[in-house]
């Protein structure tokens, strides 16, 4: 464990001051207000978010949705979705999800200080680096997505604040806790046993207990996941896995891939810090866990690491705050390069993470007008084909009065799983080249009659797709910056 820095030289003196925490409550504070100022009505930055949303609404209200599920489907984090449930009732599921996320903030803000001044002891540093934790690139973005991001940046950021200090009850309950929050956590939580175990190994007794409680959780949370979903494990990753893979299977080509995505994250200069890690209690798991995150990532899915502005890579944040915090309390010269990066961070967040934090939620908000066109135009019973699977089949479902009754498809498989089959037997083997019979497929067997697809870049193919297996495919809902609605006759036999 590094020393305090102020106790090194009484020139760092100023850097005990408590006040310095008013600045990550102060920045907080603004990002908060100004983020439910802008939210009226709710929207989120991935069109997922509504995924979560309604599956809460299926298991308080029961019944089938849009989709044909009679439970939960499409959601990876199911600690994030029950919490959405549990607030549901409360507060309507947009609301829900967005007030989880504003809170998923507050713990992952207060959990990167606690973790920062443990090891550094400096309010100042803390106080930067909880600030830079807040508005470094695409951070904001990330924790108001609607998803489980904050929850599993909140998660990281205080098992490893437990660790540090020595909590290992409370450590110990957040390691069962984890898998269930997002899957890839998993990987850190079975490091983080291993190192328990190994610390504690004179002290059987203790390890017993500690086994013990996160084995509760992790039960308690298995049995409830499978209850509700029908799996403990969310087969979202497959379904990506089989659409997205374009990569050719060679490991050093995908290695380099998934490398180069990290770098260009804007997050790159921040994980560097993490180079200082294996100086402190532990740090050589947490870097073991990037490495072994980028490996996995490079063998399963490289450009998943793209997917949602880069969204699985922010939970490293953490890791990389601390490594510099820890080079800054062995040199102490760079001390106040701390408060030029937070300053300039803070001037660049208005005009580009906020920017885009605006753009993305309008986007996604763009799609009622879409979904209130295709209600009250298309037929009861309609077949509709869609990609973004979250907010029409939300909207069609739980807002539209009387409810529609459409049978959509979802063509990537998140909430249509049986689309999944096509894609692993022909989208994936063909690395994407055989995309276009694998969505023909879907649409044929599912005998779909319309599709809504985004006029954008590799959704926008879709259309194409269509077109290239032989369907008539009609635009009735023109739309130049957004989601389109076709109207679709297939191919003659």
């Amino acid at each position: 464990m590094v020393e305090k820095l102020e106790n090194t030289t009484g020139k760092w003196s100023y850097l005990d001051n408590k006040y310095w925490l008013i600045l990550p409550i102060f920045t907080f504070f603004i990002l908060s207000i100004e983020t439910v100022s802008h939210n009226n009505p709710i929207s989120f930055s991935v069109d997922d978010a509504w995924i979560t949303i309604a599956n809460a609404e299926l298991i308080l209200h029961g019944g089938m949705d849009n989709y044909g599920n009679t439970i939960p489907s499409g959601a990876t984090s199911s600690v994030h979705l029950f919490l959405v449930t549990l607030l549901a009732p409360l507060f309507g599921g947009p609301q829900a999800s967005f007030l989880l996320g504003v809170v998923c903030a507050a713990l992952y803000a207060v959990g990167l200080w606690r973790l920062l001044f443990s090891v550094c002891r400096s309010p100042f540093l803390s106080a930067c680096g909880t600030v830079v934790g807040l508005l470094a690139s695409l951070t904001w973005w990330q924790l108001m997505n609607g998803l489980e991001t904050g929850l599993a940046m909140a998660a990281v950021a205080w098992a490893v604040y437990f660790l540090q200090s020595q909590r290992n009850r409370p450590l110990a309950f957040l390691i069962g806790a984890m898998p269930f929050i997002r899957p890839e956590l998993s990987v850190l939580s079975l490091f983080l046993i291993f190192y328990l175990s190994w610390t504690l190994r004179h002290n059987f007794s203790e390890i017993v207990k500690l086994i013990s409680s996160l084995l509760s959780v992790a039960i308690v949370l298995g049995i409830l996941t499978w209850y509700f979903t029908g799996h403990i494990i969310s087969p979202t990753a497959t379904a990506k896995a089989a659409y997205f893979n374009e990569v050719q299977p060679n490991f050093n080509k995908r290695l380099t891939l998934a490398f180069n995505f990290v770098t260009e994250s804007r997050l790159s200069y921040f994980l560097a810090g993490m180079v200082m890690l294996p100086t402190l209690r532990g740090g050589w798991i947490y870097l073991a866990y990037f490495i072994v995150f980028l490996i996995v990532s490079a063998i399963t899915l490289p450009v998943a690491l793209f997917h949602n502005e880069y969204r699985y890579l922010y939970t490293f944040v953490p890791f990389g705050l601390l490594g510099w915090c820890t080079m800054a309390t062995y040199a102490r010269q760079i001390v106040p390069v701390f408060a030029i990066v937070m300053v300039c961070v803070a001037m660049i967040f208005p005009t580009q993470g906020w920017v885009d934090y605006l753009a993305a939620t309008n986007w996604n908000r763009a799609q009622k007008p879409v979904a209130e066109w295709a209600e009250q135009n298309l037929p009861d019973g309609a077949r509709i084909l869609i990609h973004d699977a979250g907010y029409f089949g939300w909207h069609s479902r739980y807002v539209a009065t009387p409810p529609r009754k459409f049978v959509i498809i979802d063509v990537v498989g998140l909430k249509t799983p049986s689309a999944i089959h096509y894609h692993e037997q022909i989208t994936a083997p063909s690395r994407g080249q055989d995309r276009w019979k694998a969505v023909d497929r879907i649409a044929r067997d599912n005998m779909v009659q319309y599709a809504i697809i985004a006029n954008v870049g590799f959704w926008g193919d879709i259309e194409q797709y269509l077109r290239r297996a032989g369907w008539t495919v009609e635009l009735i809902y023109p739309n130049r910056v957004g989601y389109q609605i076709f109207k679709l006759t297939p191919p003659q036999k």
